[in-house]
């Protein structure tokens, strides 16, 4: 798929300006403001679905101890981007699995609150990129609030469909939504994997375990002749 790469510090999307799209999309992703309540009720109303939950009211309790077990229940690392109405979006997640191979559909959750996270919540589509070990430090970027994402020191490019893509990742997902279920405070999405970038590569995965990045390696195999 052809793309326009972008040099150190460059933002211009290609064809012209960053908000993409139809003029509904434009003017409905740019009503969707960076932080606070009306964010989170912007982010909320982009639900297809939503989980009732009234009757799970007094399960705080045990909150706690499910966020320790899933501390120690290790997942893989991917970056989710799209583009916003004023430049590229993403963020690192840890929460993407297969859902199905026929079609090819993924998941994912996201606390769809504000900034980078109730854009993604509205986007058309975006790009899952699988990371291996040496794509520690984007993780780390796209981990952290107000961190620097798509400066002079990360090369990216957009897409002719217009999804930013960090370049240096060997796994991408071009995916749409098919439906945005509302359960609790997040979104858990389910989307369809319509193209796939690079190769199945070779590198070391990253995984997030206990509120820490590590890798997988040959050493890590139980049964290494298995």
């Amino acid at each position: 798929m052809a793309a326009q790469p972008h040099g150190p510090g460059s933002r211009r999307a290609p064809g012209g300006p960053q908000t993409g799209g139809t003029p509904d999309e434009q003017a409905r992703l740019s009503a969707v403001p960076p932080s606070g309540a009306p964010a989170v009720r912007a982010a909320s109303e982009v639900a297809d679905l939503e989980v009732p939950a009234d009757h799970l009211r007094g399960l705080g309790h045990v909150g706690e101890a499910f966020k320790a077990a899933f501390a120690h229940h290790p997942a893989g690392v991917a970056i989710i981007t799209a583009r916003g109405p004023e430049g590229p979006v993403g963020l690192t997640a840890s929460s993407v699995s297969s859902v199905s191979v026929d079609p090819p559909i993924l998941g994912f959750s996201l606390q769809a609150r504000q900034g980078s996270a109730a854009l993604l919540a509205e986007a058309e589509s975006f790009l899952v990129h699988l990371l291996d070990a040496h794509n520690l430090e984007l993780a780390r970027s796209f981990a952290v609030s107000g961190a620097p994402r798509f400066g002079e020191d990360m090369p990216w490019e957009y897409l002719d469909t217009g999804e930013p893509r960090l370049l240096g990742v060997s796994r991408v997902l071009r995916a749409v939504p098919l439906a945005r279920i509302k359960a609790g405070p997040a979104l858990v999405f389910n989307a369809a994997v319509v193209d796939v970038l690079g190769d199945e590569g070779t590198g070391v995965p990253l995984v997030y375990h206990r509120r820490r990045f590590h890798e997988l390696n040959e050493r890590s195999a139980l049964h290494p002749d298995a």
